[in-house]
């Protein structure tokens, strides 16, 4: 189980962080003892990011991983860990707006960085995957489709398990493509468990596309009883927002019934 195994490799990162007493990092045996540390948090961010808040490292974790990457500076994961450690650091530090581009730029940076250097390193395709995603999930906020499916194609491409972007392709295609997006949202939903955080609105989405593209009240309905469904199977420590699939998909249901 995903969420298990991120929650286990943040827990188990976080320990060896609080257990290492210097204020540097400045011998190969400080960067032996956090090694685990620092690929640990940045695998279980990989994992499950919205388990980071609830599992954030000490404070000084920044300084640490920024000192570590000089003594091993082409240690890819400890530079993915800075990177989520710089937005975090901004997210406080700037404007929403500003960090959004901020993060898209870093992402890009490193994506292009990984993407010469990916070869067939496991590990260096699973974070060019992770930041392909995240790209597109960026992008979508920033209202630049065309790059958000891009990026989510890339990410799908190196990894036909990486079942969020294809979720993110489907939500890309709904209004100018809604049969192809059917098909990959029923391709989703058949491929993760239904305690996955957005297989509820999956279910909304199609509800959206029945009403919105074909006018099927009877199947949007079905769909959106089937999201509500699924929302009870869904982990109790996961925090869920009222989403707004569900919410759309509940104002077209009302307006057209």
């Amino acid at each position: 189980m995903k969420y298990k195994t991120a929650f286990n490799m943040f827990s188990k990162a976080r320990s060896i962080l609080c257990r290492y007493s210097k204020a540097k990092v400045e011998t190969d045996i400080d960067c032996d003892f956090l090694e685990p540390a620092f690929h640990g948090y940045a695998k279980a961010e990989m994992c499950e990011n919205h388990l980071y808040d609830t599992n954030k490292p000490p404070i000084n974790t920044y300084d640490l991983v920024g000192q570590y990457l000089i003594q091993r500076p082409d240690e890819i994961l400890a530079e993915y860990l800075k990177y989520i450690l710089e937005h975090k650091r901004n997210e406080l530090l700037v404007s929403k707006f500003k960090c959004l581009q901020m993060s898209i730029r870093t992402k890009e940076i490193l994506a292009a960085k990984v993407n010469r250097d990916c070869t067939n390193s496991d590990i260096k395709r699973q974070i060019l995957a992770t930041l392909y995603n995240r790209l597109g999930s960026l992008y979508i906020i920033t209202r630049r489709t065309i790059h958000a499916v891009d990026s989510f194609q890339k990410s799908y491409d190196i990894d036909n398990n990486y079942y969020d972007s294809l979720y993110g392709i489907a939500h890309c295609d709904q209004s100018d493509y809604p049969d192809k997006a059917l098909k990959l949202f029923h391709k989703y939903l058949g491929a993760v468990p239904e305690c996955d955080k957005k297989y509820c609105d999956a279910y909304y989405a199609m509800a959206d596309i029945y009403i919105s593209s074909f006018r099927n009240i009877a199947k949007a309905k079905e769909c959106y009883q089937e999201g509500l469904n699924a929302e009870d199977k869904q982990f109790p420590y996961i925090i869920r927002d009222e989403t707004e699939s569900k919410r759309c998909a509940q104002f077209l249901i009302e307006h057209f019934e």
